[in-house]
């Protein structure tokens, strides 16, 4: 069966094969190589040393542009791409790709390197506020600029002037969560008609797990023992890159499925348990091959997860919200308890206390209200 999104297969023969694109014609027509071996870990380093070989991999057949002082954006981006492919997460390249052609390529891609300066920079960023991105789309955005300038450097290749990357902060923009009143009827109707699905997204409302988490969490994952829950993988719907093709149709789709390591080294992570959820755990408990949510050794992808969660909120009725923000209430409601940012930057996965206060923590107006009047009772 074909490893998903990598195109590695395990043949009748018992030897393993492994894909990848030699070249593309003009046309676009790909022509395939193929790299065999005893083991899946085997064939996956040769086919990935011989990619690593063939200059301007999986491009048309043309005369190679090289990067000198005239190079613009995009032909330093392409250069790019190709060297850190294989270094990165499929996942992590995917969403580079996404950046680099929703929001960087449409503004700078005509731009040679050496006339890129801080001011086009800036408008960049102004631009990219006013069409509504978040605070952290855009720092993802100038992470990406950054790594592709840092390349055209070791090039050679310079800016005008040396770039200054602005930390951008989240907006003053109230993040939407549920009231107080929403998210108990939602939590007693969970208890009330407890099942997998419901047990899973109680685990996001006590956790703060991503929905990608969520959706491969298996029973093996849980540690009944020493009350903790390991976050060791994610799933998520992304390019197929190295346009692997499915066992079953013979074609090879737009998208696959991504099952692979969380989003960052800090995201893989163990997690406490609570004993409200233990007693629930227990219930369920399948065998450790099996996905929480599903019950079988098939997962049950994201945006499943997010239309029963839409649904369950209409049965509820409650205003719709996205299950992301469950992640929002969690980290609001640790920090109006008074517990330390500290240890929910850790329980959420994130590289630094920083990113949760940018991004996470965003106290309610009825909290704050709450704390105000705290205040001048104390006062008085």
């Amino acid at each position: 069966m074909c490893r998903k999104g990598e195109n590695i297969r395990k043949r009748k023969d018992g030897r393993w094969e492994a894909r990848y694109i030699k070249y593309r014609e003009p046309d676009g027509k790909i022509h395939y190589g193929s790299i065999y071996g005893k083991s899946y870990h085997e064939v996956k380093d040769k086919r990935n040393q011989k990619i690593s070989e063939l200059p301007g991999y999986g491009h048309q057949i043309c005369k190679t542009v090289g990067l000198n002082y005239q190079a613009t954006f995009a032909t330093v981006t392409e250069y790019w791409k190709q060297s850190v492919r294989y270094v990165i997460k499929d996942s992590t390249f995917s969403n580079y790709e996404a950046i680099l052609k929703n929001q960087l390529l449409p503004q700078l891609g005509d731009i040679q390197i050496r006339k890129l300066t801080n001011s086009r920079i800036m408008q960049l960023i102004q631009r990219k506020k006013e069409q509504g991105l978040s605070a952290g789309t855009i720092h993802v955005t100038l992470s990406v600029l950054r790594n592709v300038l840092n390349f055209a450097a070791k090039k050679g290749i310079y800016t005008a002037e040396p770039i200054c990357y602005p930390h951008i902060s989240a907006s003053g923009k109230e993040v939407k969560i549920m009231s107080l009143t929403d998210y108990q009827k939602l939590e007693n109707f969970l208890l009330t008609n407890m099942n997998e699905f419901h047990f899973g997204l109680l685990l996001c409302m006590h956790t703060g797990i991503r929905v990608g988490e969520l959706s491969g969490l298996r029973w093996g994952d849980i540690d009944f023992a020493q009350r903790k829950i390991r976050i060791q993988r994610t799933v998520l719907r992304i390019k197929n890159l190295d346009h692997a093709v499915n066992p079953n149709t013979g074609k090879a789709p737009k998208t696959i499925l991504y099952i692979g390591p969380p989003k960052t080294e800090q995201s893989n992570r163990e997690i406490p348990l609570p004993d409200k959820l233990l007693f629930h755990a227990r219930r369920f408990q399948g065998k450790d091959s099996t996905y929480i949510l599903s019950g079988t050794e098939k997962c049950m992808e994201p945006r499943i997860i997010q239309r029963r969660y839409a649904a369950l909120l209409k049965t509820c009725e409650i205003p719709p919200i996205k299950i992301h923000a469950l992640r929002h209430q969690f980290s609001c409601r640790w920090v109006e308890h008074g517990f330390d940012t500290k240890s929910l930057s850790e329980i959420l996965g994130h590289t630094s206390v920083r990113t949760t206060l940018d991004l996470y923590v965003h106290i309610q107006a009825e909290t704050k209200r709450q704390y105000m009047n705290q205040m001048i009772g104390q006062a008085m």
